[in-house]
């Protein structure tokens, strides 16, 4: 088995057992803005790959967290017609205080209407009240509502 093999055989798997906890964990209401992480200081960094088929998103990633890394899965729905598409971001991460905060269900807001090859900023806020501000590229296309719903695993 490739590596890119085994490593999508793991975000399937991890896949599996997000949609048991999709059912349990609701993501705020509230997409983050620029006004919520006013006067703060970023309490880590994350780094990030998603795709998105039709109304489903699996990906991977790093946070960087007190001089660590933590490998995370995540997955992702929709709310829309749906995406072929795939993010790749990088940003700050907020209002961590413990690395356990960090795991999830998340609110995601973007854009209702993407297509191409775009830059842009995806913000991320978890019930714990952790922000993310990523900046990236996002290829592909995807109709929505502006709305995405996260969830998170710490390990890889």
């Amino acid at each position: 088995m490739t590596v890119e093999a085994g490593r999508f055989a793991r975000i399937a798997a991890a896949a599996l057992g997000f949609l048991a906890l999709a059912g349990c964990a609701t993501p705020p209401a509230v997409v983050p803005t620029a006004a919520d992480i006013r006067g703060l200081k970023p309490s880590g960094r994350v780094a990030m790959t998603q795709v998105f088929l039709s109304g489903t998103g699996l990906g991977s990633g790093t946070l960087t967290f007190k001089g660590r890394n933590y490998p995370f899965t995540l997955t992702g729905e929709l709310n829309g017609l749906g995406a072929l598409s795939g993010i790749q971001g990088a940003g700050d991460v907020y209002n961590l205080k413990d690395v356990s905060q960090f795991a999830g269900a998340y609110i995601q807001g973007a854009a209702p209407l993407a297509a191409g090859s775009l830059p842009g900023e995806i913000w991320l806020k978890n019930t714990s009240g952790v922000i993310i501000r990523l900046s990236g590229q996002q290829n592909g296309i995807t109709v929505s509502s502006g709305r995405y719903e996260i969830f998170v695993q710490l390990g890889g």
